[in-house]
This record gives structure tokens, C-alpha cells and sequence, in this order.
């Protein structure tokens, strides 16, 4: 007998026969590869993938014998055996791939010095393994049934990426059907699916979108003429869409009904919401969860409260009781209808190769990908993301959509042309219409000419492009109702100071407000006129986008500066680069900055001047150019990190709540879980930063790791309206971006 997995506490007799697991996670992988059109590969690769079962080593090893016995590399080795001198040898290396990596991970190709034992393809396949010939006895494999050939078009000027990603979708069903199997077999069956198709969350939406059949007022009938176009341009193939609304002009709702009616036309399984804040996500969320119901939406990022989830289903009947297990189970698949993520989840599981990470990626495949603020999808991975979205698209029946007020040049980055549908039904005549906030250039200002523009008024936002900038104008201002809001304080802080500018703009009492770029998306508030330092015109429009927010009236004014301060000592390459595109575009365009015209140019004077290796500007393309099947997956993994972190995050003891569970950390056996609940309660500073605080004396180390604000000194260094006080560098500054 032949056996894949033993139980503790359980007779041999019941442990998991090999052949079982072996056919029924075949099964799973041909299910879960159909919509990628890769079923029979799927299975094919399923069958082998734990070949090396079948060596008495191993099920020595599951009797306690301890050894070290390698199963991943045997079923690598028969198929490229097998396949030898048939049509099918060129694509057993791909196969090779996902059965050698079914646990590691996807391996780098290597070459032919590689000896075994070091972490490549190559290494691994000249690896001796134990004899699993045995298998001929269980496994009858018909190579005849296999298609011709891939059923995908590639990409013209790199087959070696289509191939690539093709071998990443067939790993992903493969490593999925393999967790769920196993899962199954140690657990039992788990509360998995069971969520409303999309036809049915569809007629939902659209019974809730009625009650903006009848709009009043102007600016909800222009909403609603934005919604009737993309319901209408739902029924169109799918493809890639944008859709250009300017702020407030009901992009989410839109975008949510285009999507969700074109999966229901298309037959597609899930929506895929892409976005760059969690701020916007959480709002987002909550809304589709009104919408829908909780049990069919997924909130995927690193700011989630599973353990508030789980604690709030403890007080629920049973059959409630079950949702935070099966969205945590859905967390490790996306196998739910609507998911919304960061640009972070999304593309580096694109470009992931471990297994747990992979999982998703065939869930993706005859999905809505709809990537919200797009002109945040990250620059210097531009070339290698978007050319990830245009496989989804072109080869694996999904649909993109690109959602913002400053439209991106997103055809220059797409690996070969490809038409993009606009859903918007006049952008030029919505950013007419929407018009609330004229932009105009006062030239440079000193700081203290800056803080005497803002006593002048009663409710005003000053946005600026640095933290010591926003800090120091803060000390300027004088009397009463002035905030200060900075990624130098922790989310919780800055939530609350958010609550009370809310509550004073609401009110009419003085609210003098001076940000960093952390006021510029995903914060719903109103002032009558604004500030903003020069920056890139996205930037300048997403400050726009907090003037006059509801039109309460005809029209408010945006006052851009450069400035001239102390406090600003020196600007970064990329800053200097876009405030001078900026300048230019302001000379041409003047108080028409925000219009279509004035952004389109803007980018494309942008994206002309850089070099174009600032687009890959780590070679990710370049581990998947050979088109002979060497690959560099484990390379482009490492490489791709949409946010490169060079800060270090201090826990701060903000309040009672801050400080108990500090005291949990030091004793918890597994402190990622507190970990998680103390990230609204963190600061994230520069290295050198740190390091200057660390001179001070007052950091303090949990479980030697986890960098903590004495809160002996805490009154000291972390102030109630600014936040963390960090020593000054003698030159140069951190900027928040």
C-alpha cells in the first residue's frame, strides 16, 4: 500500500491512499484550470506531481522513520522521460517547473554547471531520487488527449513572458488543487464557495442601483448620465476599458455596475478591485458589503482585523459564526465573487513564486480586474505589470478596467497595442461640468507669506511635499482649530484628528489644516479653498479634489506655490522632474490645468522625458525573454516589491488599548497575530531616522526585534498634535510619498 499522507491518532489503515490524493487532486487542478483554458495540462501535471510517494524512502519516512526524502523531483523527471521525442518535449521543462516547485516554489532555470543541491531547474532535474517506478502499477497516463498546441496568443515581441505566465497559471491551479486536497483529507471539508453567482449579486445591484432612476439635482443626474453609459457599454466584448470621471462624480458606483453587469453578460466569475490606499479600500468595502452581504465580498490587505472579525462572529448563531472561516479560507484563493485588494497583493502575486502566494492567480483568469486611481499603479514596475494585465486579458478571457480623474498613458505601456473603450460618456464635458476649483500659480511664497494666506481664512488645506515642511508650518499658525495630519502620526491618531476636522468643517468653526500627501485620496472632506505645493499635476488634482468636494459653491479656488523655505532643503530627482513638467504644462494650459487636454500632456511629457528603463527598472522582463523555456521566477520574485521599504516601524504605547496589547507581544508565542493588531498603533520612519531617535536613548526592543517608543519618554517624543518628534539630520530630509 501506497500512501500520500499519515494522521496523527489514526490507524494506517485510514491514512490517505496515494492514488486517491493523486486523482482526486487532478481532479481539483482540471476544475480550477478551466477557465484558463489549461484543464488537461492541469491534470497531467497533478498526476505526476507527487511521483516520489511511490518510493519505499517515503513511506518509511510517514511510518517515523526520520529521513529526508525528496518526492517533488521524480514526477519532473518521468514527464520530461515521457515526453521525450513526442510534440510535447518542448513544453516539459514548463511542466517541470510547477512539479519540482509544487512546495519550494517556482525555481530558477539555472544552467548546466549547476550541480544538484544548489536551488535551480537544472540542479534539481540531475538530483538522484529514490525509486518510484511502483507508480506504473496505479497510473496509466494517455498522452493523446493533450491540445496541439497552447491555446494563447503571444505577446509579439516576448513569447518567452507568454510562456512564463502560462507555466504561472498551470502552477497556480496545481499548488491550489494540492492545498484543498490535502486540507480536505487532515481537516475534512471546509466551508469553501457556497457564495451567490454573479447573476445574482448582479440583480442586487441593480434593484439598489434603482433609486438613482429619478435624479433632482444636477449634479445626480450627470452621476447618473456616467452610470446609464456603463451599463449600457457592459454588454461590449471583453477588453480593456477606462473610465475618466473626475472627482465626485460617482466613479465607484459606475464602475462597480459596468463590471459587474459585463461578468454577468461575459460569464465571468469575480470582480477584481485593485487600489492603492487601504483608506479607499475600507471604503469601498464597506460599501459592497452593504450592498451584497459580507458573505460575498473579501477585503484582502495588511490592515484587515481578522481577529475583530472573528471576535464579532463569536457572538453570532452558527450558521454566521462560519464567515470569518470561510473568508479567511477565501484570503488564500480569491474564490469568491468580489475581492478588493492593493496594487501591492495584486501584482506581487503576480510575480510571486511561492506557493502559498500562486494560489490566486488562476482565480484571476475570466475576472473584472478594475484597477481604481490608476495613475497610482506603480512606475517603476510599469512595463512588467501592465504586461502581466494584458495576458490576463488577451489569453486568459479577462476584462481590465482603468479608473481615475488623471488618466494615465496606459496604451504606451501595454506590451503590443490594444484598443481601450472609454465608459465615461463625455470626459471633457463631466470635467466642465465638474468643475468646482480654479488652479492658480502664485509663484514661490515664504513660509511666512504662506501662514498669513492661511489665517486669513476661517476653513482652509495646506498640502506640502515633505513631513518637516507640513511640521513646522503647523508651529507657525496661531490660534485655535489648526491640525496637523503626517504619516509621523500612527493611523489611530490620525483617525481621530480626521473625526474632529470632520465634525468642525461640518460645524463652521475655524479648521486650519496642514498635510502631507496623506490628505490627497481617500479622505472625504470639504474646504473652501486649498493650498498645494508645486508637485506632479496628479498630485495637484487629487488636492483639488478636497476643495469644494460637494459644490457648495460655484466655484473655490486651488493656490499652487513653489516654496521658498527653510524647511525644504533639498528635493529629490523624480520630485524636481515632475514639478518641472508641472511649470510647463501651468505656462501652456494656465487655469485649465485640470482638463483632459492639460493631463494627457502632462504624462506625456512625463513619460517621454524619463528613460525607459525607469519603467522596468529591474530587469523584470528580462527573466522571462528566453524563449526556450529559462526562466528566472525565483530572480523576478525577489526583484519585484511594488514598495520598497526602507523604513523601519516603531510601535507606539499611543493609548490604554496601544499599551496592552504591547504587553501581549512580549509574551505571545506567535506575535504576528498582535503584530497585526498593533499596525494602527505603528510609525514608519527612515533608517536614518531611526537611527538618530536610537542615539537618544529612548527605543526599546520586544522579543529583541520589534522596535518600541520607550513610553517612559513617550510625552517627550511623540507629540498630541504632530506626532513622533524625530531629531533633525544635519542635512537632508525623508519626504513622504
Amino acid at each position: 500500500m501506497y500512501y500520500a499522507h499519515s494522521k496523527e491518532g489514526v490507524d494506517e489503515a485510514q491514512w490517505q491512499l496515494l492514488i486517491d490524493h493523486l486523482t482526486r487532486t487532478a481532479e481539483y487542478a482540471r476544475k480550477f484550470a478551466e477557465d484558463a483554458g489549461l484543464a488537461d495540462w492541469a491534470y497531467l501535471v497533478a498526476l505526476f506531481h507527487d511521483l516520489g510517494k511511490f518510493s519505499q524512502e517515503f513511506q518509511a519516512r510517514l511510518r517515523g522513520k526520520r529521513i529526508k526524502v525528496d518526492h517533488s523531483t521524480a514526477g519532473a523527471k518521468e514527464l520530461l522521460s515521457l515526453l521525450k521525442n513526442t510534440p510535447y518535449e518542448p513544453i516539459g521543462y514548463l511542466l517541470a517547473y510547477c512539479i519540482t516547485g509544487h512546495h519550494a516554489g517556482l525555481l530558477n532555470y539555472g544552467d548546466a554547471t549547476d550541480l544538484p543541491g544548489e536551488g535551480t531547474l537544472v540542479a534539481r532535474l540531475k538530483t538522484d531520487v529514490c525509486d518510484y517506478q511502483a507508480y506504473q502499477d496505479f497510473l496509466q497516463v494517455d498522452f493523446s488527449t493533450l491540445p496541439k498546441t497552447l491555446s494563447i496568443r503571444p505577446q509579439k515581441q516576448s513569447l518567452g513572458f507568454s510562456l512564463a505566465f502560462w507555466t504561472r497559471m498551470l502552477y497556480s491551479a496545481l499548488v491550489d488543487a494540492d492545498f484543498q486536497e490535502t486540507q480536505e483529507y487532515m481537516l475534512g471539508k471546509q466551508p469553501r464557495g457556497l457564495y451567490e453567482p454573479i447573476p445574482e449579486l448582479c440583480k442586487k445591484l441593480n434593484l439598489y442601483l434603482q433609486r438613482f432612476n429619478h435624479p433632482v439635482s444636477l449634479i445626480d443626474q450627470k452621476r447618473t448620465e456616467t452610470l446609464q453609459s456603463c451599463l449600457q457599454k457592459a454588454q461590449m466584448p471583453r477588453g480593456f476599458f477606462k473610465l475618466t470621471v473626475p472627482t465626485g462624480g460617482g466613479k465607484t458606483l459606475s464602475s462597480l455596475a459596468f463590471a459587474l453587469n459585463h461578468a454577468s453578460q461575459h460569464n465571468l466569475k469575480r470582480l477584481i478591485y485593485i487600489i492603492p490606499y487601504t483608506t479607499i479600500i475600507e471604503q469601498n468595502a464597506q460599501i459592497f458589503k452593504e450592498i451584497f452581504g459580507d458573505q460575498n465580498v473579501l477585503e484582502h490587505h495588511c490592515h484587515f482585523d481578522w481577529e475583530e472579525l472573528k471576535q464579532r462572529q463569536n457572538d453570532e448563531e452558527e450558521q454566521t459564526n462560519s464567515l470569518y472561516k470561510k473568508l479567511k479560507l477565501a484570503a488564500e484563493n480569491w474564490d469568491i465573487p468580489i475581492v478588493v485588494t492593493t496594487n501591492v497583493q495584486f501584482f506581487e502575486s503576480l510575480f510571486a513564486n511561492r506557493s502559498s502566494l500562486c494560489r490566486k492567480l488562476h482565480n484571476l483568469a475570466k475576472s473584472v480586474l478594475i484597477f481604481d486611481e490608476a495613475q497610482m499603479l506603480p512606475r517603476e514596475y510599469l512595463k512588467p505589470a501592465l504586461a502581466a494585465v494584458w495576458e490576463l486579458v488577451v489569453n486568459y478571457g479577462a476584462s481590465a478596467v482603468f479608473c481615475t480623474a488623471t488618466q494615465p498613458e496606459i496604451e504606451r505601456f501595454l506590451p503590443q497595442p490594444e484598443p481601450i473603450v472609454e465608459l465615461a460618456p463625455d470626459p471633457q464635458a463631466l470635467f466642465h461640468f465638474y468643475k468646482r476649483v480654479e488652479v492658480k500659480n502664485l509663484g514661490s511664497l515664504t513660509d511666512e507669506e504662506l501662514v498669513d494666506r492661511l489665517q486669513q481664512n476661517e476653513q482652509v488645506l495646506c498640502i506640502v511635499n515633505t513631513r518637516r515642511h507640513a511640521s513646522g508650518l503647523h508651529q507657525l499658525l496661531e490660534g485655535e482649530g489648526n491640525y496637523h495630519l503626517s504619516t509621523l502620526m500612527c493611523p489611530v491618531h490620525r483617525k481621530e484628528k480626521l473625526f474632529e476636522i470632520r465634525n468642525r468643517l461640518q460645524e463652521g468653526k475655524t479648521c486650519r489644516v496642514v498635510a502631507t500627501t496623506v490628505m490627497e485620496a481617500g479622505v472625504d472632506l470639504d474646504f473652501p479653498v486649498g493650498y498645494r505645493a508645486l508637485s506632479g499635476l496628479d498630485s495637484i488634482n487629487q488636492a483639488a479634489g478636497r476643495v469644494n468636494r460637494n459644490m457648495q459653491k460655484k466655484m473655490s479656488e486651488l493656490y499652487v506655490f513653489e516654496p521658498k523655505s527653510g524647511l525644504v532643503k533639498r528635493t529629490p530627482r523624480f520630485i524636481s522632474q515632475v514639478v518641472e513638467i508641472t511649470r510647463q504644462v501651468f505656462r501652456i494650459y494656465g487655469d485649465r490645468l485640470i482638463s483632459i487636454e492639460a493631463i494627457a500632456a502632462y504624462f506625456d511629457q512625463l513619460y517621454s522625458l524619463q528613460d525607459p528603463q525607469i519603467f522596468d527598472y529591474k530587469g523584470i522582463l528580462r527573466c522571462f525573454e528566453d524563449v526556450n523555456g529559462k526562466f528566472e521566477f525565483e530572480t523576478a520574485a525577489r526583484l519585484f516589491r511594488v514598495i520598497e521599504d526602507p523604513t523601519v516601524s516603531i510601535l507606539i504605547p499611543y493609548n490604554k488599548e496601544a499599551r496592552a496589547l504591547i504587553e501581549e507581544l512580549k509574551n505571545a508565542p506567535y506575535p504576528l497575530t498582535i503584530l497585526r493588531k498593533l499596525q494602527p498603533y505603528t510609525v514608519s520612519i527612515y533608517r536614518s531616522e531611526f537611527e538618530r531617535l536610537s542615539t537618544k536613548g529612548v527605543m526599546i526592543r520586544i522579543l529583541d526585534t520589534y522596535p518600541l517608543l520607550d513610553p517612559q519618554v513617550f510625552q517627550d517624543y511623540y507629540h498630541p498634535e504632530v506626532g513622533l518628534l524625530v531629531p533633525e539630520a544635519v542635512e537632508g530630509e525623508g519626504l513622504f510619498f
